[in-house]
């Protein structure tokens, strides 16, 4: 993975060294809120309504990061959403030690912390081609990935075990802090090309409307997008429901719950070496959809779990090639699309892509107050496995392979 390493560059040990604390943080509140909301109301309505106010943010919030992104220093913008996102993760647990925390401020709080976090992740994906040379740019993000699956092991073996030990609002205080080292990381990189890569003279509509029809017209991005839009309904179910399935039906602890993503963040690694092999080796577009159809397959594994052990196994059958289908999508819309409007495509995308996880998520937490969460995850799963099979059927591989090799931005 790491043969003429691109750890030997100084933005390389800059940007994966804050990413890594604040990583393992990141962790920490994955599973620290959803801990924390089913404390305060023993609620799955209550937790898919976090779960829509995290996500949200994600549709309408990425398309403008995009644009702002293609305008102001994205340096600047890097800096002050890290710095903003820990200031709000403090103020939940500053907030129960003055006995006057609720969960309508949980709830205020999770949307602005993920609007600040759809900031960030939109604009920290647009500037790697501009931290990074183009023939390096699947090593950057597998390196990427595999720093955030790491920190998926350990932050969740440590988040379980920490809410049990300290409690979870002070693990709420650890992920505080973690925003720190990635915040002053980004003040030394070095950009190889302007933080700002162009003056932009349209308004932001026109340039926003300019991004839509680069993607709708490409004839790669512009499916595969709509893909990840369906398949999400069943992810958004999962992701947002885990905690709850685990405590409600499995009966797990806290510590039970952090082996589960620990596990599963194991398979992940091995993925992630994986996808780098690979990647170098064989159709991107090919093992986008082997994945896709393996993560179905793993959503529907989960809806027959019994213990903390059959369900790190089906969570790491869904969770490991969706990683692998991240690098891979990551890697081909940085290569496909021009830097000039590259933010604006990339928050699109990301829009897009993560459309129907809030309202998968809101609406899997109201239903299941009448029907099985098993069988939701199973019919669910299933759907997500029947839609990309069905893209299969009207998509030819081939051709779709040949116009990616002639489409690639030098």
């Amino acid at each position: 993975m790491f043969k003429q390493s691109i750890w030997r560059e100084k933005n390389a040990l800059l940007y994966f060294s804050g990413t890594i604390l604040s990583k393992l943080g990141d962790k920490f509140y994955i599973i620290a809120i959803p801990w924390l909301i089913y404390e305060l109301t023993e609620s799955a309505a209550s937790m898919g309504m976090m779960f829509l106010f995290q996500t949200l943010p994600f549709i309408f919030i990425s398309p403008i990061a995009g644009v702002l992104a293609d305008r102001l220093p994205r340096r600047t913008l890097l800096f002050v959403s890290a710095l903003l996102q820990g200031t709000l993760v403090a103020i939940i647990p500053t907030l129960h030690m003055l006995q006057v925390l609720q969960i309508w401020h949980v709830y205020i709080l999770g949307f602005f912390i993920a609007c600040l976090g759809a900031v960030f992740s939109v604009v920290n994906s647009t500037v790697v081609p501009q931290l990074f040379r183009k023939e390096k740019l699947i090593k950057v993000n597998t390196a990427f990935q595999f720093i955030d699956t790491s920190s998926v092991l350990f932050g969740s073996m440590l988040a379980g075990i920490l809410i049990s030990k300290i409690g979870v609002y002070n693990v709420l205080l650890l992920d505080a802090i973690s925003y720190i080292p990635i915040a002053i990381s980004i003040l030394f990189l070095t950009f190889l090309t302007k933080e700002s890569p162009s003056i932009i003279k349209s308004n932001s509509w026109d340039q926003l409307r300019e991004g839509a029809n680069f993607l709708w017209k490409h004839t790669i991005l512009g499916p595969f997008t709509l893909l990840v839009l369906i398949v999400n309904i069943a992810n958004g179910a999962l992701i947002s429901m885990l905690v709850y399935f685990s405590r409600e039906k499995l009966l797990l602890t806290s510590e039970e719950v952090g082996w589960v993503y620990a596990g599963a963040a194991v398979t992940q690694i091995v993925a992630i070496f994986l996808v780098n092999f690979l990647g170098n080796k064989t159709s991107h577009i090919r093992l986008m959809i082997i994945n896709l159809l393996i993560s179905a397959v793993g959503i529907i594994t989960v809806a027959f779990s019994w213990s903390w052990y059959s369900l790190l196994v089906a969570v790491a059958i869904q969770s490991a090639p969706v990683i692998m289908f991240n690098v891979l999508f990551k890697t081909m819309r940085q290569r496909l699309v021009p830097s000039y409007i590259f933010g604006r495509v990339n928050g699109l995308i990301m829009m897009l892509g993560l459309g129907t996880l809030p309202l998968a998520g809101f609406l899997t937490g109201i239903i299941a107050e009448w029907i099985d969460i098993r069988i939701i995850f199973f019919t669910l799963g299933l759907l997500s496995l029947l839609v990309t099979l069905k893209f299969i059927g009207l998509r030819n591989l081939k051709e779709v392979e040949e116009e990616e090799k002639v489409t690639v931005v030098s």
